[in-house]
């Protein structure tokens, strides 16, 4: 299961690269979509992490013992579970591995403006390409080097195999720091 969110996790992590990286041009509301695809993301990521722990880790809410003794399985997770929501995991990952998110100010800024865009509308006067790059490259990034030694840049290559080069340019250009792209990529192919 952790794998398996982990590949996912970092699968629509490339998705939330290449919408940040790329003009809206042919691409209409793909900045929002960059901000809400990111977010998304770090919840699936740091899920991964706590669920490498144990997979129950996650759930705020298990279901209920039932009479005639059936086990526990993943269909009663699904359908009476409740995982951690995004403010809350911070707290469930460093109670469960000791490992603070980094930059937890701007993990809480970018879970706000992430729900007023799913749930009421996006900011017109803000850049929303930079913020996810910003929220990537200063939470994301450090925790999958962390935790996986992986190298955040390479998952736009599941997405568009030439975009490496732009997601670089485009951190250059907001001073954000980065690694050089190197074999630090798991597949995603699970």
């Amino acid at each position: 299961m952790a794998d398996h969110m982990r590949i996912f996790g970092l699968g629509i992590l490339g998705q939330a690269l290449h919408k940040a990286t790329f003009s809206e041009l042919m691409n209409g509301f793909a900045h929002p979509l960059s901000v809400t695809i990111a977010a998304q993301s770090a919840e699936i990521l740091i899920k991964a992490r706590i669920a490498q722990e144990h997979p129950l880790l996650i759930f705020t809410t298990l279901p209920k013992s039932l009479p005639d003794g059936r086990s526990l399985n993943i269909e009663s997770l699904l359908e009476s579970g409740r995982s951690a929501d995004y403010f809350e995991l911070p707290n469930l990952l460093w109670a469960t591995t000791g490992y603070q998110i980094p930059d937890r100010l701007e993990y809480e800024r970018f879970g706000r403006l992430r729900n007023q865009i799913q749930h009421l509308t996006f900011p017109l006067d803000e850049n929303l390409a930079d913020r996810t790059l910003q929220f990537i490259f200063r939470v994301i990034a450090p925790m999958a080097k962390d935790f996986w030694q992986v190298n955040v840049v390479a998952t736009i290559e599941e997405v568009d195999p030439d975009g490496i080069e732009y997601v670089e340019e485009r951190l250059t250009a907001l001073g954000l720091p980065f690694d050089e792209v190197e074999d630090l990529m798991p597949e995603l192919d699970p």
